[in-house]
Order: C-alpha cells, then structure tokens, then sequence
C-alpha cells in the first residue's frame, strides 16, 4: 500500500500559500500571524507554524481560530524544576490564541522535529517569510495526535503530494507509539478510497 502512494506527485513546496488559507478565515488572521512571527523573531526563538494552518498551506484549508508555533527549547526559561516562557512570547493576537508548542521530550520525535524545525519551508505570501513545518515533518507530528482532525490534515496533505511517504513511514517505525504506524495505514487507506 505504501509503495502504490508513493507514485502520488511529492513536493518540497508549499500546496497553497498561507494567504490562500487566510482568506478563508477570520479576517484578522493575517494581522494575528504577521505580529506573532514579529515577536518570536525578536526573541530570538526558532519556531516554525504548525497546526491546522501549516497543513493548510501544504494540503487542504479547514476552519481554525488559534495559532500554532513549534518553538525551540530555547523559548523558555529554566529555574530549578521550575519552567516558564521567555518573557515576551506571544499568547495572543488580538483575537487569536497563540499556542507555543514546545519540542517533544520523547527522542526519536524532538529529533525529527528539532531538525525539520532547523530547515522550515519560508512562506511569504503575507508579505513577511513565515517559516512553516515541512509536510513531511508536520504529518509526523500530527499522526501522534488522536485527533480525527489531525488524520484528516494527514490526508489532506498526502493527497497534495507534499509528505514524502518514504520518510514518514521511517519515522512513524521509529517511534515509540506503536499507534501511530496504525494511524498512517488508516490515513493511506483514506488516501486510496479517495482515489
């Protein structure tokens, strides 16, 4: 079955643009983006878009109202067992909640993502570059989440052609969550139905 989608069109691009997936959306939400990407900018943060509007970009727009950042571990402060964000990450933009993800503790994911988070696709259709989890990475993240709405994200951007399924099915065998190989082989199933 992964061989057969393997012959989809693969990309190392973005499907759509993030001003495609704006327009859909509250009109604010290009305002919200451009001043979040500003502040972790500013700081010095590595941090690369995820969630529904990077898959957006790299497959199919669906309704969101927040903003979600892949942030390096360097976006928080450490005191003890205590930690905190770095003063001045942004949470919120005007109407839009602002989700600072940190990398995963688990290995095998805070490497592919520490890496993939090192060479983002840079978006710049909002008229600033944004930098954007590649699709590959961004499908990896989203099959560890049990969300319906992540699987669909996973489909969505299978079927653009911009997840090398290659590197996806390495990743997902090495990770620790079994559930996760399981939740590919369902969205490769969705992926051959939809053909």
């Amino acid at each position: 079955m992964v061989r057969k989608q393997l012959r989809l069109k693969r990309q190392e691009n973005l499907a759509r643009g993030l001003r495609s997936v704006t327009e859909q959306l509250a009109p604010d939400m290009e305002v919200a983006i451009v001043a979040a990407n500003k502040a972790y900018a500013a700081l010095g943060v590595r941090y690369a878009l995820v969630g529904a509007l990077a898959s957006g970009a790299q497959g199919r727009p669906r309704n969101t109202d927040d903003i979600d950042f892949l942030v390096g571990d360097e976006a928080f402060d450490r005191s003890g067992i205590i930690i905190s964000f770095k003063l001045g990450m942004p949470l919120q933009a005007g109407e839009h909640a602002i989700d600072p993800i940190p990398l995963p503790v688990e290995e095998v994911r805070h490497r592919l993502l520490d890496a993939a988070m090192n060479e983002p696709l840079v978006d710049t259709t909002l008229g600033v570059p944004v930098p954007i989890l590649p699709a590959t990475a961004l499908a990896f993240m989203k099959l560890a989440s049990p969300r319906a709405k992540d699987l669909g994200d996973v489909v969505e951007m299978i079927q653009a052609g911009t997840v090398n399924l290659r590197e996806l099915a390495v990743a997902v065998e090495l990770d620790a969550d079994r559930r996760m190989v399981e939740r590919l082989k369902s969205a490769l199933a969705e992926v051959e139905d939809n053909d």
